[in-house]
């Protein structure tokens, strides 16, 4: 009963040390960015519909992208997913994953452009377990401080696929 404990205690503490180190990440990104006065024009956030699914099921995601400018931007855009399992192993995606564009389309001021996506045709969630899911897109016009086409990633979220 003890080891059964220590399992249950264990797991979301890993789920936990796994997003803050994400989010740690991207907060240095973040403040590296800030001191060469480089500043994305957009955000990104995940929710999914559920926390929890069995195996094979459909698994929707919203994809939210806000305008942070004071002007439209274009909302034109190719995802990159990214999914860490609770051993902190990355997932594959698919052998091939089509890719999502939207084209002719802008987002205002300050404005959201949500839009939606199946997780389970970019990655094969066949075992049981927890996965931290978050989503990236290359800004258009701006490089990071390495002159690289600058990438935007929304926090993570944790979902659970169960037996």
């Amino acid at each position: 009963m003890t080891k059964r404990v220590v399992c249950q205690f264990a797991l979301p503490v890993l789920v936990i040390a796994l997003t803050l180190s994400l989010y740690s990440q991207d907060g240095e990104r973040l403040a590296a960015l800030a001191a060469n006065d480089i500043y994305p024009t957009f955000s990104l956030k995940l929710t999914a519909k559920s926390p929890e699914y069995r195996v094979g099921s459909i698994i929707w995601i919203t994809i939210v992208q806000t305008n942070l400018t004071d002007h439209d931007i274009d909302c034109s855009y190719t995802d990159h997913f990214e999914a860490i399992d609770e051993d902190g192993k990355q997932i594959k995606e698919h052998s091939w994953v089509p890719e999502q564009w939207a084209h002719g389309c802008s987002v205002g001021k300050g404005e959201q452009y949500p839009h939606m996506q199946q997780l389970e045709r970019v990655f094969k969630f066949d075992r049981p377990g927890k996965y931290a899911i978050r989503v990236s897109r290359r800004e258009p016009f701006l490089k990071d401080e390495n002159g690289e086409p600058l990438v935007v990633w929304s926090s993570p979220i944790t979902i659970t696929i169960i037996g």
